[in-house]
């Protein structure tokens, strides 16, 4: 245990000094507004404040399904927990009422490739999430007794581990065409040990189904990442700030505290380019990604936020205009991935 603790706290030393202090205490005081080039496909004035005031795709999330029947009761709270996921990303979600009403008009949209179209459109995108397992097991670890360096004598009590591993399918798909967006695969686990002489490891249900929900709770919080960087409402870039020396700046983007800007947030910049295609002459749009900055504490409001850059190139890169996107990793702001776990580094 101490080895493992020293290694830990490497690792979150290591982090901390890696990634320093956010936005290098820079703040929109010790800068100043520097003309910046416009994006060839920069938003119109319409397009921009039609952005700024929406509260990015309108989702349906269908009702959780669940492939067997014991796992009923887990559905809720996952539901909950997705929801919640989406609405912090900036999204809106349709009435669980509505949604559920809607389940088997899109599960044959699903199959056929078709939805309803008349009428006002409901929603831009549906969620199908289904729980594909969630199981638990045991393993008991007889007494065993050791001797140290120092010839002293040391035992280790009989124990039972507790384990339960669960797996998510969750698929998503734009409304009415039912393109298919991508399929997302859910994985996660939860355990804990107790002492106990009882080779046969008892465990109560209400402990077994916790046991369970944690595992699924993983899971969403682990596979989620992806699934909302693809549904991540786009912002965009509008003032660029320099400090005395031009080395760094900051970048004033339409992502706003109720999209879930906050301090330490990573923000993934992109440029739009058309392209035309071969033969068809079809005019295809692309996004090619151009780098990254930090959200900083100061700022942060219903309008907007400000991401830090140091990278020379990436400043001298950026237009106005170009758009910025919230990147959702496995770990949550503030946390870091240590050993496959989401550790949250202390301050100092």
């Amino acid at each position: 245990m101490f080895k493992k603790n020293i290694l830990l706290a490497a690792a979150l030393v290591s982090t901390t000094l890696l990634t320093g202090c956010i936005g290098g205490n820079l703040k929109p005081k010790d800068t100043t507004p520097v003309p910046a080039e416009h994006a060839i496909m920069a938003p119109t004035p319409e397009e921009l404040k039609a952005q700024m005031s929406g509260h990015g795709y309108k989702i349906i999330l269908s009702p959780v399904e669940y492939a067997s029947s014991n796992d009923k009761v887990f559905a809720n709270e996952v539901y909950d927990d997705i929801s919640q996921r989406l609405l912090k990303s900036g999204n809106t979600v349709v009435d669980r009422t509505l949604a559920a009403k809607l389940k088997d008009e899109l599960l044959a949209a699903e199959t056929s490739g078709k939805f309803r179209t008349s009428g006002p459109a409901v929603a831009d995108i549906v969620i199908m999430t289904k729980i594909a397992s969630v199981k638990y097991g045991s393993k008991f670890s007889e007494a065993s007794y050791w001797t140290d360096k120092k010839g002293k004598n040391h035992k280790t009590d009989a124990s039972c581990s507790f384990s339960s591993k669960a797996q998510m399918y969750v698929r998503a798909y734009k409304i009415p065409s039912m393109e298919l967006i991508n399929t997302y695969e859910y994985e996660g686990s939860s355990s804990f040990s107790t002492d106990t002489n009882r080779s046969n490891c008892p465990i109560t249900e209400a402990s077994a189904n916790g046991l369970m929900a944690n595992a699924l709770s993983d899971a969403v919080k682990s596979g989620s990442g992806e699934t909302l960087n693809d549904l991540a409402p786009e912002a965009y870039v509008v003032e660029r700030r320099d400090n005395a020396d031009a080395s760094k700046s900051l970048f004033r983007v339409t992502i706003a505290k109720k999209s879930g800007a906050m301090k330490g947030a990573a923000v993934k910049f992109y440029r739009k380019k058309s392209h035309i295609t071969p033969i068809t002459n079809e005019v295809r749009i692309e996004k090619s990604l151009l780098g990254e900055g930090e959200i900083i504490a100061e700022g942060i409001d219903a309008q907007g936020a400000y991401v830090y850059v140091d990278d020379k190139e990436l400043i001298n890169e950026l237009k106005i205009g170009d758009i910025a996107k919230l990147d959702h990793g496995k770990c949550d702001v503030g946390e870091y991935e240590v050993f496959g776990s989401c550790v949250k580094v202390p301050s100092f």
